[in-house]
């Protein structure tokens, strides 16, 4: 089964797992050990097939609760990965002020860095080491020892795992440097910086990705006290139901990377299928990093399958506190394997598996931005329209936020009755 262990400053241990339809479903229980967050826990569910392109595990519900990680079987593992001997050159990169070097035996995975991370040179070698081994006949593992700055990935070929794993280490260390980690989109529009935070089948990536938009990045960004910085310098976007008429932006950018020889296909037949492009193969787009103003507004997006959210909603304070904390939404059959029918979802800080602080370290770090820098919060429902039952069409949903970030809609703060509908809707998940 997956394991996930964060050893050193925060110690992990899945203390539950099933096999839900054909998926795997586990929960986590994590304790900061250092003296800042000391017996502080969390506990959040595991991203939903992470190998889409492996059978399902052969194994009934199992219980393991009170099944302690150890620094020995941290050893084992990492023994077992250097002693390989299939791989290929190592390379370096970087991301945010933190150098990784990775050793990997599959040319598609060393593709897949070089499209998303800043490669470095072959003498630079980083702070952190990830081996990384697609050819070991074992279920899926991956460790990180924050420690020794090591991070293990074995029995997966999933792209993301090494997308994920950078960012969950990022997200651990640059909060000590008041940086905070953020998994949105971030793009430009009119003289506006603006972050958009959504779970996967919210639209967070079609919507940022509008050809009106300068993009910045479509999934990790982080806010430091210099603006709004990229994590990433290329896109995972899905690939289920791409056209030129509803994507334009990801349809031309993968058909430039495709003429490039730089995309990278994942799980072609898979329901949530992904490709990897550098972000120069979009032309509306920041090719080069550095530091854009701070965020002017804000969007939530909730895919409300229940419509019992309007379209758009202005809100501040512990609403918006509450939002980022929960970062609640639904999930519809197809948007993950497995996924049968309409499920709520809570995903704190919208992307808590990734996001190994306590919670309130993020959410305590946004609202002091939020304050600093006078942004503007939306929640956009991209979900049902409570009036007609039906899902919100795509371009009403575009021009919605367009008229939010130039104030054409000079919206009430409606924060009372949001916070109030976000409660009662969490009750049952």
């Amino acid at each position: 089964m997956l394991e996930l262990v964060v050893a050193g400053y925060l110690q992990c241990q899945i203390v539950h797992s099933m096999i839900v339809e054909e998926d795997l479903h586990c929960f986590y229980t994590c304790v900061d050990t250092t003296k800042e967050y000391a017996n502080t826990l969390k506990q959040f569910t595991c991203p939903k097939t992470l190998y889409a392109d492996r059978p399902a595990l052969p194994f009934k519900e199992r219980d393991r609760k009170g099944n302690k990680w150890t620094e020995e079987d941290f050893e084992k593992f990492y023994t077992i990965l250097k002693q390989q001997t299939n791989y290929l050159d190592p390379m370096n990169f970087e991301t945010v002020g933190t150098n990784f070097t990775i050793h990997t035996n599959d040319e598609r995975h060393k593709q897949f860095v070089w499209n998303m991370f800043k490669v470095t040179a072959e003498d630079q070698y980083g702070d952190w080491t990830i081996y990384h081994n697609t050819a070991i006949d074992m279920e899926p593992k991956i460790y990180i020892h924050l420690d020794q700055k090591i991070m293990l990935i074995a029995g997966t070929t999933f792209l993301g795992e090494i997308k994920k794993g950078v960012f969950g280490i990022v997200s651990f260390e640059l909060p000590r440097y008041d940086i905070l980690p953020m998994h949105c989109g971030a793009f430009t529009y009119r003289k506006t910086t603006n972050l958009m935070f959504g779970l996967s089948g919210t639209g967070k990536t079609t919507l940022s990705s509008d050809p009106e938009y300068k993009l910045i990045s479509d999934d990790e960004v982080a806010w430091t006290n210099m603006g709004i910085r990229m994590i990433e310098t290329g896109c995972y976007a899905k690939s289920e139901g791409l056209t030129p008429e509803t994507h334009p932006t990801i349809f031309n950018a993968v058909e430039e990377a495709r003429g490039r020889d730089t995309l990278v296909e994942e799980n072609p037949e898979a329901a949530n299928a992904r490709l990897s492009y550098p972000i120069s193969c979009i032309e509306n787009a920041y090719h080069k990093r550095g530091n854009f103003k701070h965020a002017d507004n804000i969007f939530f997006l909730t895919m409300d399958a229940e419509g019992v959210f309007p379209a758009i909603s202005r809100i501040s304070d512990k609403t918006v506190k509450r939002f980022f904390e929960t970062g609640y939404t639904s999930t519809m059959p197809g948007t993950e394997a497995g996924v049968t029918e309409i499920q709520r979802t809570l995903s704190p800080c919208y992307g808590s598996p990734f996001m190994p602080r306590n919670v309130h370290v993020y959410s305590d770090m946004l609202m002091d931005k939020v304050k600093q820098h006078d942004s503007n919060v939306f929640l956009v429902n991209t979900g049902m329209n409570p009036d007609t039952g039906e899902r919100f069409p795509l371009e009403f949903t575009r021009n919605t936020i367009k008229k939010a970030i130039l104030t054409e809609y000079p919206l009430q703060d409606t924060s009372e009755q949001v916070l109030q509908t976000l409660e009662q809707v969490i009750k049952g998940v």
